[in-house]
């Protein structure tokens, strides 16, 4: 992580990101620290975020824990509340995490799946960003404006076995930012997605999905799967530091001319329109 600077291209700005006591969240918060945000650190574990928080302030930047359980959407509602109340505004959202938890449902074929499931992918994958956007559009409004960006998968833009309830409520969520950059364009807020495929330094959920999409070895030693086919098919390899990095770009003023739009960090590994 880089330390602040007084001149960071975010000094003065202060952002909010869901989920980000670990992997993809926990590097946008480090990024957007980074670029010289005073970043609010959402999750659960009280002691896990705050580990985060240590980590932003030890090189130099500004953080606070601001704990809720995003499946809870009054739970969201106070917590935005409290973090413009206790920073003073809030300019930039990133809702990202519960889809990716340790304990989050797996990768199932849609057969296989009970109706709580069902209800649960749309919840952790759609309803948990629509929560933070609503709870923080009255902060940006009365800020001037601001900059929200939506995590999400692939699998929302481009069909994909196993992923039919996730890509599902992905693609609902991506049709829903592209409305609300119309709705909110007045208000001088703006809103992107951010989609992504395998992340390698992020730990997938591979285990208790279906039998035919578990990544395993065959009798011959060698790689086989869901997980594996990614890989295969991949260009480039993709970090939690390129979301990160895209995110940041979002969240910045080289992206003031960009509002509704998608952008895949996929390493080559699928080219949607």
């Amino acid at each position: 992580m880089t330390v602040n600077t007084p001149h960071g291209v975010l000094d003065g700005k202060v952002a909010l990101v869901t989920g980000a006591t670990g992997y993809i969240g926990k590097a946008i918060a480090l990024k957007l620290a980074g670029e010289g945000a005073t970043v609010a650190v959402n999750g659960r574990n009280r002691q896990a975020g705050e580990a985060v928080v240590a980590d932003i302030t030890s090189h130099g930047g500004r953080a606070i824990f601001a704990q809720a359980d995003i499946l809870d959407g009054e739970q969201v509602t106070r917590m935005v509340d409290d973090v413009a109340t206790q920073l003073g505004k809030l300019d930039i959202l990133v809702a990202s995490g519960a889809g990716a938890s340790h304990d989050s449902l797996p990768f199932r074929l849609f057969d296989e799946l009970d109706h709580s499931e069902i209800d649960y992918y749309i919840k952790s994958h759609w309803l948990t960003r629509a929560y933070a956007v609503q709870s923080s559009i009255k902060h940006m409004t009365r800020a001037g404006g601001g900059k929200i960006v939506l995590i999400g998968t692939d699998a929302g833009r481009v069909a994909t076995v196993g992923e039919s309830m996730i890509g599902g409520s992905t693609a609902g969520m991506m049709q829903m930012s592209r409305t609300l950059a119309r709705e909110l364009g007045r208000k001088n807020i703006r809103i992107n997605v951010v989609s992504m495929s395998y992340i390698s330094d992020a730990e997938p959920r591979w285990h208790n999905s279906s039998e035919a999409l578990e990544a395993k070895q065959d009798a011959e030693g060698k790689r086989k799967g869901m997980l594996e086919n990614l890989r295969k098919r991949m260009l480039f390899d993709v970090t939690a530091k390129d979301i990160a990095a895209t995110v940041s770009f979002f969240a910045g003023p080289a992206s003031d001319a960009i509002t509704g739009q998608t952008l895949s960090v996929n390493g080559g590994l699928s080219t949607p329109g």
